[in-house]
């Protein structure tokens, strides 16, 4: 059975402790490697060792749980907040936790998040198993937990508030529980495009395009988006770099 490497951040010790112990005996996929008292620890420690999987208290002196996690420059762990505030729950989602859990710890709920550690790697090593670029991959946290999707599928999003609108190239509409802003900063630059303040595109599914009234989208969907006077002129310069010239 695979194991997966684990920290504990938790300012309370009795905290801590009641969760190593409920992992040890009921969760034998999660090898806890560390813990720590505070989210400037917690940091380190995630930054020295590279866990796999993270739990981490929301509040904490000095810097709470999310301000820690906002902080990280590069995340490669599967996060499950612990907190004993259930308003909590929308702002774990928004920092893209695939669970969060409300103190005390119920046994069921533990043995949840875990099933979901487990089935996050499960498909994450199945997609890369059947040839796809692990890179390419990216976790989509929403309301019923998350799915891991290749990048190069999304046709393009929309903001909505504090959510995104994703529409996939096999039709599908996934509504995540992150920014337009966020997904900006985590797609690659040279595929995906911010052609308005609310309308992110992948170049690679453009069907049509108008510079008329300062441009207008034919993704191939059907979907027709205008492109922001704003952004005219750097999309135009953008799509040059990605022009073919005939030989």
């Amino acid at each position: 059975m695979q194991t997966f490497k684990t920290i504990i951040i938790d300012d309370e010790e009795n905290s801590r402790s009641n969760t190593r112990t409920m992992l040890a005996n009921y969760c034998p996929e999660i090898e806890v490697i560390a813990e720590a008292g505070s989210g400037i620890d917690g940091k380190k420690l995630i930054q020295e060792l590279k866990p796999q999987v993270v739990f981490c208290d929301i509040n904490m002196p000095g810097m709470t749980g999310l301000e820690m996690i906002d902080g990280l420059v590069h995340r490669d762990f599967c996060l499950i907040f612990l907190t004993a505030y259930s308003e909590h729950g929308i702002n774990a989602v928004k920092a893209g936790a695939i669970d969060y859990l409300l103190k005390p710890l119920l046994l069921s709920e533990l043995q949840g998040a875990v099933k979901k550690v487990v089935q996050y790697y499960e498909q994450k090593s199945g997609a890369t198993a059947a040839g796809s670029n692990d890179k390419n991959l990216v976790l989509i946290n929403h309301s019923k937990g998350f799915t891991l999707i290749d990048y190069k599928d999304i046709v393009w999003l929309e903001a909505s508030d504090n959510y995104t609108n994703l529409f996939l190239n096999t039709g599908k509409k996934i509504v995540a529980s992150k920014t337009l802003k966020e997904f900006e900063a985590i797609l690659p630059t040279n595929v995906f495009f911010r052609i308005h303040r609310s309308s992110l595109i992948n170049i690679d599914f453009i069907k049509e395009y108008s510079n008329a009234e300062g441009g207008t989208i034919i993704m191939s969907d059907g979907t027709s988006i205008q492109v922001s006077k704003a952004r005219s002129q750097e999309f135009g310069e953008f799509i040059k770099t990605r022009a073919v010239t005939p030989k």
